[in-house]
């Protein structure tokens, strides 16, 4: 049975079909004669113009050109009168469904789909190109706090007209866009200054560890040193004892071999000679020979003073020379020590002097203050709306 003879059989009866009421219950329909006017409207348009005419809609969308011809922008899905064409022609699909359907579903079924159906599609097309457009020639979004910080992060290479052209359009107060520029600037010179710093603390770093690494190499330097002349003052000691044995034990053995010769002497002169009566040396005999040995021992005298002063030469220029190296040790390594602190130290110095010296700090200061400056200005200026 086809739909003439379905909708003729139902409006001679006094009962609609029973699949007329189910399509009013599904549409929300009360009135089931306005449903079997909006389901028989519906049926005209499908039968008359076909799907295609739905299609159309789409068709435009993708290809622009069906409506109007033109040179499409390189970067751009569609030329700006491609918009303006396909807003109308959407317009025009909207009546048409209007004059079929009735207004309420005929800009429904169009409009909604539109907003539903093609929104992600247009957002990232249509809209999208139509912002592209305006924004190329009238971009207007104003900067926002994070562009003052970054400005004061570079602000000793930022011309102060520059930055106020900026900062001046950003929606915060001045107050609040000085503490942005002072964070960044504040960063900034942490960049500048961070590498001074670390160098200073290295030079410190190397200063005090050589310097702690010297002394302690040189400490035990000098105790090796001392010991080493402990050492050579006991052998000193040992080979004086032994040439003062040696000499003092040849001197006495002379005095005793004299004073043997004495006593010897002594006896023969004591001594009476039988065949003659006088003794075996005579008084000028005895006395030369007392003489002589008188000399021997004065001798022996000179030469145990003599061993005396010697011993007591040699010990002065080892004592001497002894106190020499030490004095000559300790001054090498003062003279070492100083001259490596002021090295170092003259180091330190150059680097703090080269911070000191830098004038980027009041550089920046000048340079916020006139952009604050500024921007209050332009604030109390205001424009003129008369």
């Amino acid at each position: 049975m086809d739909l003439a003879k379905i909708v003729s059989s139902g409006l001679k009866s006094s009962k609609l079909p029973t699949i007329f009421e189910e399509i009013a219950d599904f549409l929300g329909a009360k009135d089931v004669g306005e449903a079997l006017s909006r389901y028989l409207r519906l049926q005209i348009l499908k039968n008359t113009v076909g799907e295609k005419w739905l299609r159309d809609v789409f068709s435009v969308f993708e290809n622009p050109d069906l409506l109007v011809s033109l040179p499409k922008p390189k970067a751009l899905p569609y030329h700006p009168k491609h918009i303006s064409e396909i807003f109308f022609a959407t317009l025009q699909k909207t009546v048409e469904s209007s004059a079929y359907l009735g207004e309420e579903i005929g800009s429904e079924c169009i409009s909604e789909m539109l907003s539903e159906g093609l929104s992600s599609a247009l957002e990232s097309n249509y809209n999208a190109s139509l912002q592209t457009i305006l924004n190329v020639w009238k971009g207007a979004l104003p900067p926002d706090l994070s562009v003052a910080q970054a400005l004061g992060m570079r602000i000793d290479n930022v011309e102060t007209k520059y930055a106020t052209s900026i900062l001046a359009p950003t929606s915060a107060l001045p107050y609040t866009i000085l503490e942005a520029l002072i964070q960044g600037a504040y960063n900034r010179l942490g960049q500048l200054y961070t590498n001074l710093d670390n160098s200073i603390v290295n030079s410190l770093t190397v200063k005090n560890t050589y310097l702690t690494a010297h002394i302690t190499a040189l400490g035990e330097f000098i105790t090796n040193v001392i010991n080493d002349l402990i050492l050579d003052a006991q052998y000193f000691v040992e080979r004086l004892e032994s040439y003062i044995n040696t000499a003092l034990t040849i001197v006495l053995e002379r005095l005793t071999a004299r004073l043997d010769d004495l006593e010897a002497i002594e006896k023969r002169h004591n001594t009476v000679d039988p065949s003659t009566g006088s003794p075996l040396i005579d008084d000028e005999t005895y006395q030369t020979m007392l003489t002589e040995i008188y000399a021997d021992i004065q001798a022996l005298q000179d030469t145990f003073n003599q061993i005396k002063t010697e011993v007591d030469n040699l010990i002065s220029d080892y004592v001497s020379v002894y106190e020499s190296i030490i004095e000559d040790v300790i001054n090498i390594v003062i003279s070492y020590m100083n001259s490596f602190e002021n090295t170092i130290n003259t180091l330190i110095n150059n680097e703090v002097n080269a911070i000191n010296g830098l004038t980027v700090t009041d550089n920046i200061k000048s340079k916020i203050k006139e952009i604050y400056e500024r921007i209050r200005a332009y604030r109390q200026c205001g424009f003129d709306y008369s």
